[in-house]
């Protein structure tokens, strides 16, 4: 069987965690790893003053910038910098469409897959395939391969697509998301979570934590809860109520035996982070971890991604720990939650991790944000349960995580890897 020609990719830059996973997963799956390419955290555009991905808090966009001429002149320095220091030249751009990052996404990223074609042209690079990640489908001009997930297709749009042919060739529909979740990638954190809590440390901070981690760890039977939150606009509601209804579920479920570990992200906002936290420390069943940035000047703390709170000092002491997740998930009879403004629920079904999905509590428009309650029942109840349901059978019937058995998700990495490589060749 002939070997598969190696594929060199690169990718936007952005500080959403969701997207960048999205784009490491996409990188990784045509690389595969070779000695020929860079690692996919090193395969990003990032602004001059920045040196890796991690360390970016603000988007790039169109519309920060007063015409394309200036934004066009901002991406050239950027791909400037990369080429400077590529081995090998990208044959393929990538870049994942972001509805929390501004009003108008579909002119960011034709935008920047237009600046990016000019610079290869200009500079006589050869040809250069662009793509585009977890988008909605909508007429690019500039963009060779959309992939558009099944939840953000509507009625108006599949119409659309059945009458244009040339769009049907363009679009990639997957089950799902595409990311870099893997039972490997489990694996490999839950032994680094393992590692990091064998620090010598006269913190009392971390002791405390560290030993509920290992009580996490030890016991029978497990909730691991993965929090979203909000976004820009008022689409989507996400507060103290949510909070408190959340932490009497996880009460509840502590009384049926659960050790519960609650994660927040980027986008948990910091009143709803305090509440859990405070309300947490002294529950011998509930554990909350911060996984928020945290902020380190009076400019970061304007930035509602990034954690300020009266809970900094902690935080701090907690970070030496490390993020959790996904190590936690690790373990055996364990349930996976992801709220319903997330796509990350398909990231754990894929790799097999019983998972469940929290709706009630929380407000999504459905003429705006009608992508999360699509996905929501696309994937429950055959591949992810409703998390106030599954507390019901916890309760009522002692139905527990290995209990389930949800039917996988078609990879959609695998997908988007023949798509990719069927208009290379």
């Amino acid at each position: 069987m002939a070997l598969k020609k190696t594929i060199a990719a690169f990718a936007l830059g952005t500080p959403d965690i969701g997207c960048q996973n999205q784009l490491i997963g996409a990188i990784s799956v045509l690389q595969k790893k070779s000695a020929k390419t860079p690692a996919p955290e090193k395969c990003f555009l990032l602004p001059l003053d920045i040196s890796e991905l991690n360390k970016m808090t603000k988007p790039i966009s169109y519309n920060q910038f007063r015409s394309y001429k200036l934004f066009r002149e901002e991406i050239f320095k950027m791909l400037d910098k990369y080429m400077s220091k590529a081995t090998t030249i990208p044959q393929v751009f990538i870049t994942a469409y972001n509805l929390t990052e501004s009003n108008t996404p579909e002119k960011n990223i034709d935008n920047i897959c237009r600046a990016v074609k000019e610079y290869y042209k200009e500079h006589d690079l050869g040809n250069i395939l662009t793509s585009v990640l977890l988008s909605k489908s909508y007429n690019y001009k500039y963009v060779d391969l959309i992939n558009v997930p099944k939840h953000l297709l509507t009625f108006y749009s599949r119409l659309r697509l059945l009458k244009n042919k040339k769009q049907r060739k363009r679009t990639l529909i997957t089950v799902g998301t595409i990311h870099k979740f893997t039972p490997e990638l489990v694996k490999e954190k839950k032994a680094a979570l393992e590692s990091s809590l064998k620090i010598k440390t006269t913190s009392k901070i971390i002791q405390s934590q560290i030993n509920k981690i290992k009580e996490y760890i030890a016991a029978d039977k497990r909730i691991a809860i993965c929090l979203g939150g909000r976004v820009e606009g008022q689409e989507i509601v996400f507060n103290i109520n949510y909070a408190k209804s959340l932490l009497e579920n996880c009460q509840t479920l502590s009384r049926q035996g659960y050790y519960i570990a609650i994660v927040n992200g980027p986008r948990t906002p910091n009143d709803v982070t305090d509440y859990l936290y405070q309300n947490t420390k002294k529950d011998k069943n509930i554990l909350f971890h911060n996984c928020k940035k945290i902020a380190k000047t009076e400019e970061e703390r304007k930035m509602w991604r990034i954690y300020s709170g009266k809970y900094e000092k902690d935080f701090k002491e907690h970070s030496k720990i490390g993020n959790i997740y996904p190590g936690i998930l690790g373990y055996p009879n364990t349930l996976s939650v992801h709220t319903i403004d997330s796509y990350s629920s398909c990231e754990t079904i894929s790799a097999g991790i019983p998972t469940a999905i929290s709706y009630k509590g929380i407000y999504i428009n459905p003429h705006v944000r009608m992508d999360c309650i699509n996905l929501y029942n696309i994937l429950t109840p055959k591949h992810a349960l409703d998390f106030d349901e599954f507390i019901n059978l916890a309760c009522y019937m002692k139905i527990e995580p290995n209990h389930l058995t949800p039917s996988s998700l078609t990879s959609p990495l695998r997908i988007f890897e023949q798509a990719i490589r069927n208009r290379l060749e």
